[in-house]
This record gives C-alpha cells, sequence and structure tokens, in this order.
C-alpha cells in the first residue's frame, strides 16, 4: 500500500499506510517525485489557540463563540504537505487537460501518489522541481509584494526568513527595489537571503534590527516592511522599522493574545498603513480583482519559475526520504536552525 507523512496528533507526525478511492470527474493520479509542506501554519494549527470556542462567521466575517454542541470527535490524521511535482498515472472522467505521462507540479500532499483536481496543476517542463515545491509560499510573497505597493526605487523589509520570507526577498528584487533589508536569528536563512538577491541581512540578536535598519539607511525607515514570521514581537519590528506613512505588510499568521506590541509608539506617531495580503486567511479575493485573481497569481509565479526569474536556491533543505519525515518535523519544532524548508522526494 502507498504511504503518507501525516498529522496523528498534535505536535506528532508519522509515516501511514492508505487506499486511493476511485478517480472522480476532473481528477486525475499522481505519482508523486517530491513533495512539500508548510511549517509555520501547521506548527500553529496543532494547538489551535486562535480557534478555541470559536467560529468564523463568513457573512459577517467575524469570530463568535461557538455553540457546545457536545465532546469534540477525533479529528482524522491531517495532511502534511501542500505542494508536489509527479507524473500523471490514470486519468478520471472528463478530464482534458491532462494525460498519463504528463509531468506536473501543483497542489499535492506528502504521499507516494495524489488525487488532484486537473484545474490546479500545471506543466513541469523545465522548472527545477525544487522551485516547483514552492508555489505556494510564493503565492503569499507575490500578494505581499504586490498589496503592499512594492515599486521600482523604494527600499524594503522582510522580518522572517522562514520559505514566504525568502520569496518576498526575491520577489522584491525583481521589483526593483532600490535596497532590501531581510531579518531572521538563524544564520543559515540569512544567508539563503543573501544568495536570492537581499542586499542586507540584519541579526536581531546582534542588537536592535529596527534601529540597525534606520542607521543603515541614514535616518529614515523602509517604504515597505513586511512580516512573516508570525511573531508579535517581529510584527513591532516591522513597525519601527518603517518611516513616517509607510506600509507594513502582516503575513505572519499570529498566536493568542498579542505581547510585545507598544501600538503607541511608532504605530501612532509615524502614521503607518497596515496591509493583510490575499493568500493569508480565506474568503476574500486580491485587493486588485478582478484584473487580478488567484488564477493569475499562480499562472504569474509558475511563469517567473519557467523563466528562471524566480529562484529559491538553498531554501530546500533537507530533502528526505518519507521514513525520515518524522525526524524533520521533530527538528521544525526543536531544531529550527536546522531547516529551512524540507522537501519529501520518494
Amino acid at each position: 500500500m502507498p504511504r503518507r507523512l501525516a498529522i496523528t496528533a498534535p505536535h506528532k507526525v508519522g509515516v501511514l499506510e492508505y487506499e486511493d478511492p476511485p478517480l472522480q470527474v476532473g481528477q486525475v493520479l499522481v505519482k508523486t517525485e517530491l513533495a512539500s509542506g508548510k511549517h509555520g501554519t501547521t506548527t500553529a494549527g496543532f494547538e489551535g489557540l486562535n480557534f478555541r470556542g470559536q467560529n468564523f462567521d463568513q457573512k459577517m466575517r467575524i469570530f463568535v463563540p461557538q455553540e457546545e454542541q457536545g465532546p469534540p470527535k477525533p479529528k482524522a490524521p491531517g495532511g502534511t504537505g501542500n505542494n508536489g511535482v509527479g507524473v500523471v498515472v490514470a486519468v478520471g472522467p472528463e478530464v482534458t487537460r491532462w494525460k498519463v505521462g504528463d509531468r506536473v507540479m501543483g497542489f499535492m500532499d506528502v504521499r507516494e501518489t495524489n488525487i488532484c483536481n486537473q484545474d490546479r496543476l500545471w506543466e513541469l517542463g523545465t522548472i527545477d522541481p525544487l522551485v516547483a515545491v514552492c508555489l505556494d509560499p510564493a503565492h503569499v510573497a507575490i500578494h505581499c509584494v504586490r498589496e503592499s505597493n512594492v515599486r521600482f526605487g523604494e527600499t524594503v523589509a522582510v522580518i522572517g526568513l522562514g520559505a514566504i520570507g525568502l520569496m518576498a526577498v526575491r520577489m522584491a528584487v525583481l521589483s526593483g527595489a532600490e535596497q532590501v533589508f531581510a531579518v531572521d536569528m538563524i544564520a543559515k536563512r540569512r544567508e539563503c537571503a543573501t544568495r536570492n538577491g537581499a542586499h542586507h541581512v540584519v541579526d536581531p540578536k546582534a542588537g536592535d534590527p529596527a534601529v540597525e535598519i534606520h542607521r543603515l539607511l541614514g535616518g529614515p525607515g523602509v517604504d515597505v516592511a513586511i512580516e512573516v514570521s508570525g511573531a508579535y514581537a517581529a510584527l513591532h519590528t516591522a513597525i519601527r522599522a518603517a518611516r513616517v506613512a509607510g506600509t507594513v505588510c502582516s503575513a505572519g499568521f499570529y498566536q493568542g493574545e498579542s505581547r510585545g506590541l507598544w501600538l503607541g509608539r511608532e504605530w501612532h506617531h509615524n502614521r503607518l498603513t497596515l496591509v493583510v495580503p490575499h493568500g493569508c486567511g480565506w474568503g476574500h479575493p486580491p485587493r486588485d480583482y478582478p484584473r487580478w485573481d488567484t488564477n493569475r497569481a499562480f499562472d504569474c509565479i509558475v511563469s517567473m519559475m519557467r523563466q528562471g526569474r524566480l529562484t529559491v536556491s538553498g531554501m530546500i533543505d533537507p530533502i528526505v526520504p518519507i521514513e525520515e519525515g518524522p525526524e524533520v518535523w521533530r527538528m521544525i519544532e526543536q531544531e529550527p536552525d536546522r531547516v529551512i524548508k524540507y522537501a519529501v522526494k520518494f
């Protein structure tokens, strides 16, 4: 039987066997070659701090208390992946885009075979598989850059250099930013940011990163500060790094009540604009819809990957067989300096 890397309980990941159901209309079966997943969103979801006792009312777009409906039901093992590369080995009814033997990239779990909707796949072609499995973080990053209105000649700081942050660094450089500052406590991530175009890297352990950014700029802060670590202290750093009337892009998935935010300081005095980009949360289109929608963004990302412009040199590390997947997840939580973005090779 095929195997998958699954979340079996909070903070616990294992290798499980499974069976694929029959293909439905518009579905294809892909034999997976390489797959990867999110770190921050998944680990944040282990505790579920933001959603305890709360439901999100989609009509009102507000969290409201959850009605008691008896004891919670046990959850089925969850997926660990979101992007993959593989070969189509079977097609379901009414599939017109793909045929058996096509090599594709797109939305996949970390499992030996993936059942995919034909519209959520793209031709791999000449794209490096290590780049292809970064499709989802690139989707968040492209909206961080676009919706923050990063323009040619501006200055940008990216706070937090996980997969999304590193993609945001690369996209800010491609957008023509004059100077891009990359901030993270982990040296391995700062080195990766340098390889992918960052003009300055800043280590928060060496001193106040916001003050260092102001110093390097000779006084004013950056035009745009993008925060993607999901830490409230990092959001405060982004606020302090921005110049008067600057923009703070808040893409991190913050957990629980805030700690370390002083909104009566720089936030209040510098008249900043806060942006939460498309790709974070759910149920809303990009700010420049209908000119840009989700499909156009993905097509643009794939095109940049195909052109070789959207690089991720050194970001996929480690690459392991599925048997080592649980150990990688242990490192993600306990030794994050050893993992930037993992991948499983089948």
